[in-house]
């Protein structure tokens, strides 16, 4: 004896293939790529990116043009936040477990200098003084970016700080990038 195999009617047919359509347009979460959930959250925290990346913070020169777009937005929005003197934000931007280990040990200003190896924290030799650097996060005016590099996982970004009373001061920038909110791996002393 055969089976009978039911037949969809026309409208059924297309309500079921405007089902799988949205299905199908709706990817997975890829690397590099922000959540939805994560990214309003992220927008709750950060300050507004500025309207255009040529407000002094080296973005729009050509060695950041192959940056990849996440670290680029990312670094746009730290430059506001240090344009706005956004203490909450620029605090908060250690990654989780350098966070947790360093930020109770040490005041603000301290934790800062770490966290954006500042001067002699920006350099890959030994530390000649045995006081530690302090941030005063409220002289800073902005954040110039003057180069980076690609280092496995993590994008390291050489910079300077420039202050209200036009002196400057290297830093450098290691940045987990990948993560679902991107995160610095500041220096440890």
């Amino acid at each position: 004896m055969k089976k009978h195999h039911p037949r969809l009617s026309l409208p059924a047919f297309l309500l079921l293939a405007c089902l799988f359509a949205s299905c199908a347009s709706q990817t997975p979460h890829t690397k590099g790529t922000i959540p939805a959930t994560s990214a309003s959250q992220a927008a709750e925290k950060a300050p507004a990116p500025a309207e255009s990346l040529s407000g002094g913070d080296g973005l729009d020169a050509p060695q950041f043009r192959s940056l990849p777009p996440e670290a680029r937005d990312y670094l746009a929005v730290l430059a506001e936040a240090f344009r706005k003197t956004n203490k909450d934000f620029l605090v908060s931007q250690g990654e989780p477990q350098y966070e947790q280990d360093l930020r109770s040990r040490y005041d603000e200003e301290t934790y800062l200098a770490l966290l954006y190896r500042i001067g002699p924290y920006s350099e890959d030799s030994e530390w000649k003084s045995a006081s530690l650097e302090r941030l005063e996060y409220s002289q800073v005016k902005s954040i110039e970016y003057l180069s980076w590099d690609e280092q496995g996982p993590m994008l390291d970004i050489k910079g300077r700080l420039c202050f209200q009373n036009g002196s400057t001061l290297p830093c450098r920038i290691v940045l987990a990038w990948r993560l679902i909110e991107p995160k610095i791996l500041g220096e440890r002393p």
